[in-house]
């Protein structure tokens, strides 16, 4: 399953939020309208183990992906796309997807860095 948002402007990426719903993986990749072939900016990551994934535990959960996850040359680069890839190849039965997927832009090097949540 993929889909491809159109982010508000062309900033680097500092961080996403995915609201997971179902899904046993995710894979983010970034594009230009301008063009060009989509980069790998959060390699395949776990949503939710073989055994949550079967028994339909947990599957609303939300994980932070912060700089140190995301790959460092698509991270720094300006994007306006998203394709998210999505799979569940432990559970066929039940529908998944996302809830949400929050994209943090770099700050600009006159602005302060995002306030860590308390």
């Amino acid at each position: 399953l993929g889909r491809v948002p159109q982010l508000g402007g062309s900033r680097p990426i500092h961080s996403l939020h995915i609201g997971n719903d179902g899904a046993a993986f995710v894979e983010v990749l970034v594009g230009s309208s301008a063009g060009g072939d989509f980069q790998v900016l959060l390699p395949s990551a776990a949503l939710m183990s073989p055994g949550e994934s079967r028994a339909g535990a947990e599957p609303r959960r939300v994980r932070l992906f912060g700089p140190d996850s995301l790959v460092k040359g698509p991270a720094q680069g300006s994007w306006d796309r998203l394709r998210v890839v999505l799979s569940q190849p432990y559970c066929q039965s039940r529908p998944f997807g996302l809830s949400f997927i929050r994209v943090f832009a770099a700050p600009e090097e006159d602005e302060a860095p995002p306030e860590a949540p308390v």
